[in-house]
């Protein structure tokens, strides 16, 4: 039996072929990956866009279509992931809207890749979970001192009540310092392990059982692995936005 490749490490992955991807060049396959992924997403931003500029005028453009077509699909993603963020962020979540979001399409895609036979995830490389952590971190401090001021936002850090002042900015502190390291060792973790975990199990299969249900098993891990997958990236956007909340409200 041929053997079923995802995204194991050292495994064959399409973008290897590449002449500049391969050998030395292997270490760049994770940013190649990514590439490919912001492809793809740009090209669904054009179909969205296309569907939004040909929609018809006045009532009959807030009427969804009969059938599932592209403005469908993104009118339900929107507001599905815009319904999640004023869950957690009451007061203007529109505001915060477009990197949330951007963040959950941007991993759900990636680690979907992972389960496309000859592709791989970037979140199984580390680095590419820190950049983004370090992203969120940058993004709730930053709009959390421009909605508070620099001097009440720094205030938060010393507690409600001055004599352990000295403890609470110290637990604070590494709070906020572990919470990029949380967002990438978790997405890492569970991406690498479950597509790890697939990849043994469907070269694991034996010839006679592989033969007799074909595409059976390997389906149902596929459909395993991309529940997975939206999971993972619902829990790190979920969490920006719970940073994001803590941030910006006034009485945190």
């Amino acid at each position: 039996m041929s053997p079923v490749v995802l995204a194991a490490e050292g495994a064959f992955t399409w973008l290897g072929t590449l002449p500049f991807l391969h050998g030395e060049g292997a270490r760049f396959l994770p940013v190649a990956h990514a590439v490919v992924t912001m492809v793809f997403i740009l090209v669904l931003a054009a179909m969205a866009g296309a569907a939004l500029k040909n929609r018809p005028e006045g009532r009959e453009g807030l009427v969804p279509a009969a059938d599932l077509k592209p403005r469908n699909f993104f009118e339900i993603l929107t507001e599905g992931l815009l319904n999640m963020i004023q869950g957690v962020i009451p007061h203007h979540a529109e505001r915060y809207f477009p990197l949330i979001a951007g963040i959950f399409v941007y991993i759900f895609f990636n680690n979907v890749m992972g389960v496309i036979p000859g592709l791989a995830p970037p979140h199984a490389v580390l680095s590419s979970n820190v950049g983004m952590a370090l992203i969120v971190f940058v993004y709730y401090n930053y709009h959390g001192i421009k909605e508070q001021g620099l001097v009440p936002y720094l205030k938060h850090f010393l507690g409600p009540v001055w004599y352990l002042a000295w403890m609470l900015v110290v637990i604070e502190i590494i709070s906020h310092l572990v919470r990029p390291a949380s967002l990438a060792i978790r997405l890492y973790g569970n991406m690498s392990g479950d597509h790890l975990v697939l990849d043994i199990f469907l070269n694991a299969l034996p010839e006679t059982i592989s033969m007799a249900l074909g595409f059976v098993i390997p389906a149902i891990f596929i459909g395993l692995g991309v529940f997975v997958s939206f999971m993972q990236a619902f829990v790190f956007s979920l969490l920006a936005a719970v940073y994001v909340a803590f941030a910006v409200e006034h009485d945190h």
